[in-house]
Order: structure tokens, then C-alpha cells, then sequence
């Protein structure tokens, strides 16, 4: 059984990283993960999240679901290189998200909207145009024992933001050197309109808004910086056994507003938000150890994030997780524990608690079983405009402005004030 998990991400980055070297002339491979499950998710009603509206009290609720993604996510894509001589080579990365248990497409019903770049590899590192994976997202990718799947905590990595995970208009360059594997980036617009709530399919009335990275929101302004992002990442691999990442990322709002958004009356959202945007900064530091001989992993993130408003005080927040896995035979046992909390704010918290199992079929397919409970601590209320205090932690509050398109288990989501609990069994077939 593999003992050093990486996702398919970072798999795929270090293959088309190394496309130069000695190869066929040129290759197109398919890939993907096929993760399907039988979950079972509680969650309390918590309290109100605009303290003086009961409408806004989340219900206890109970479902029981064939779910997606349980350990990872749910995916398929196409790369392709052609080697072109003199350490020259090109290449593309064509990846999409789908759900098993309804057969429709994730990212907003976007074909390839995981991954979808062109890239020319040199004897001095690469060069990659399109969308991509954030360089914040690979120093978390790097050092998490699971595979970023809906019950993997290491997925916080301190991002409240969509940007810090894809970004439309990417361009990037990466270099690999020995141990050491590092990009920095650049977007003009990474997926932002002016204005940010949790309207979903990217909407571009001035009043509604939509989600950050939402499928219409990569669009290039030709006024304002809204959505230019900018970030780095490296790994250093001291050797088999242990390596260590550190990534940072920020991106520009430019006087973009947000709040928390209503179905029933959208045009009240500007009405309820005061908060102007100016930027977002977010930096995170993680580490792996693997034991030789017994293949048994201990990992570890760390990271921080400030929104800066305009007309505000600054938003603070901190995330750290910490995991294991033991493989036994052909079994493999897992365990984290995080937290995210604002450090301001309404100083709420987010702290989560996984328990797994697995049984290697073969190299590509396995049983598992995930237990998970995530706890919000809504903290006190705080003002998000002329007339709607909120509380709870960064999940509760990411999820209802818009910042966060995923929330917890699959989208089950978690109450202000409450708690989540996940129990699930499935199979994962990687291809």
C-alpha cells in the first residue's frame, strides 16, 4: 500500500514539472479518483446567525446520503506533453469534478473547472497560463496524510478565501531543484466580482453578487483590481522522510462589498453590508514525517489570514491542524485534529475531530470508513453593517457571505453555534 499520500494535484504537478526528461515524444494519460459513499450527518440548530432574526437559525436536521468525495475528490482530467528536444517540452492539463451519487459536473457546471492550463517546460523551470490551483493550496497539499477529500481537515489550510484554492487567469511559474519544489503566481482577476455573497452561479447585478470564484466572476476588469491575487509556495523534501512546506498568498478586492445574503430579498444585501474590501493576505507553514521502515505519518499546518477592510478594523484569523496515519498490513489507520478561529471579530472557532479506517483492495482501490464531528463556537456578536450583528466561527461566516463556495461533509454545512457529525462508508478507485 502507498505510505506517502499525495493528492492527485500535486501528483500531477510534479509530473508535468518533469515532462522534460526522457519520455515518449508525446503522450496524452487520463486520471482520476471515483469516491463514492453511504453517510449519515446530524447537525444541531445551534443559534441565530443575525442575533435579531429567527429566520436566520439553522435547523437540526439528519440525512442520510449516497455523497461524493468522502476521502477524495470526486475527479477526472487529461495531461499531455510533447517533448520538444534541449530540455524543452509542452504540455496541458485538462481536469474536471463530478458527483457519483447524480452524475453532475462541481465548479459550477464547469467541464474543467478543477484544472485547466497549458504549459511550456524549460531547462530553467515552467511557465503555466489558465486556470490553476493556488501556490497556497500546495503547501497544505504537500504535507496532509489524507487526500483532501470532504472529511480531510487539512482542507481549512487557513482558507476562508476560494482564491486561495483555484484561481481563474493564472500564470505561474515552478522550478524544481533536488529537494526543493516552489511556483509563484499571478492573476489579473483570480475570481472576484464587486460584489461578494453567497448567490451562486456567479451573478453580476450590482445588488446580488455571487460567490468568490464563481463561474462568471474571472472576468478582467478594465477599472478596478478586483480578484488580482498573487502567491508563492516552496517544498523542501529534506529526504524520504520528512519535508516541509511554506505558502503565501494575497489577493486585491478594491472597494468590493460583502454581506450576508438573503433568497428572499437579494436587493437588501448592500443595504445590511457596510464592510468595503481592500485585500486579503494569508500565510501558512506545514510539516511531514514519515517513520522509515514502519511507514507510520505525522503531519502539522499552521497558518493565518487578515482581511483588510477600507472602513474597518482588519479581520483576523489562525488555523492549525495536526494528523497521523498507521498502516497496518493492509489496513491503514487516520486521525486529525483542527481548528480555525477569528482572532477578532466575533473571536468564534471552528474545531474538528476525524477518525478513519481503510482496507487496501489493491494499489488503486479501497474500502474506507470516516467519523467526523466539527463543533462552531459562535463567540459574540459582531457588527457586519447598519443592522445585522453576526456570530460564528469562519466556516459559519465564510459559507454565508460567499467567501467559501464548499462547506463542510459535501456541503452539509454546519449551524452558528452548533455542531456536525459525519459517520460514512464508501469505496475510492483511482485511475
Amino acid at each position: 500500500m502507498q505510505k506517502n499520500v499525495l493528492t492527485k494535484a500535486v501528483a500531477v504537478a510534479l509530473a508535468t514539472l518533469g515532462a522534460g526528461g526522457a519520455m515518449a515524444q508525446s503522450s496524452v494519460t487520463l486520471y482520476g479518483h471515483a469516491d463514492v459513499s453511504v453517510d449519515h450527518v446530524s447537525k444541531t440548530a445551534g443559534v441565530r446567525l443575525i442575533p435579531l432574526d429567527p429566520a436566520t437559525q439553522g435547523a437540526k436536521s439528519s440525512v442520510t446520503r449516497v455523497s461524493p468525495s468522502g476521502t477524495s475528490q470526486t475527479s477526472f482530467g487529461f495531461k499531455g506533453t510533447e517533448v520538444l528536444g534541449a530540455g524543452y517540452s509542452a504540455g496541458f492539463v485538462l481536469e474536471g469534478q463530478l458527483g457519483h451519487d447524480t452524475g453532475a459536473l462541481g465548479q459550477d457546471g464547469r467541464i474543467f473547472g478543477r484544472q485547466s492550463y497549458v504549459g511550456l517546460t524549460t531547462p530553467f523551470g515552467e511557465v503555466r497560463l489558465g486556470r490553476q490551483y493556488a501556490p497556497i493550496f500546495y503547501s497544505t497539499a504537500f504535507v496532509t496524510g489524507e487526500r483532501f477529500g470532504a472529511t480531510d481537515l487539512f482542507t481549512e489550510g487557513g482558507a476562508t478565501n476560494n482564491l486561495q484554492v483555484r484561481q481563474d487567469n493564472q500564470i505561474s511559474y515552478w522550478l524544481k531543484a533536488g529537494g526543493f519544489t516552489g511556483s509563484v503566481a499571478y492573476s489579473p482577476n483570480a475570481g472576484s466580482l464587486s460584489t461578494i455573497s453567497a448567490a451562486r452561479g456567479g451573478q453580476v447585478n450590482g445588488n446580488v453578487g455571487g460567490i468568490l470564484g464563481s463561474a462568471s466572476s474571472g472576468t478582467e476588469s478594465t477599472t478596478n483590481d478586483t480578484g488580482r491575487a498573487v502567491g508563492a509556495f516552496g517544498n523542501m523534501a529534506f529526504n524520504e522522510a520528512f519535508n516541509m512546506t511554506l505558502g503565501y498568498h494575497q489577493n486585491e478586492f478594491d472597494g468590493a462589498r460583502f454581506g450576508v445574503y438573503n433568497a428572499a430579498s437579494p436587493n437588501a444585501l448592500i443595504a445590511t453590508s457596510s464592510f468595503i474590501l481592500d485585500k486579503y493576505q494569508a500565510a501558512n507553514i506545514g510539516a511531514k514525517y514519515v517513520m522509515p521502515g514502519s511507514g507510520i505519518l505525522f503531519d502539522a499546518a499552521i497558518g493565518q489570514g487578515v482581511y483588510g477592510f477600507d472602513n474597518s478594523d482588519d479581520l483576523k484569523l489562525q488555523f492549525m491542524a495536526i494528523g497521523t496515519r498507521v498502516p497496518v498490513g493492509q489496513w491503514t489507520l487516520s486521525a486529525q485534529v483542527s481548528q480555525i478561529k477569528f482572532k477578532n471579530f466575533t473571536k468564534g472557532k471552528d474545531t474538528g475531530v476525524m477518525l478513519g479506517a481503510e482496507y487496501a483492495l489493491s494499489k488503486r482501490t479501497s474500502l474506507y470508513t470516516r467519523a467526523v464531528q466539527v463543533r462552531d463556537d459562535e463567540g459574540t456578536a459582531a457588527s457586519m453593517g447598519i443592522a445585522a450583528p453576526v456570530v460564528g466561527g469562519p466556516d459559519v461566516i465564510a459559507t454565508a457571505v460567499g467567501f467559501r463556495e464548499t462547506p463542510l461533509f459535501a456541503g452539509a454545512n454546519i449551524n452558528p453555534g452548533g455542531k456536525s457529525t459525519y459517520f460514512g462508508v464508501g469505496i475510492r478507485h483511482s485511475f
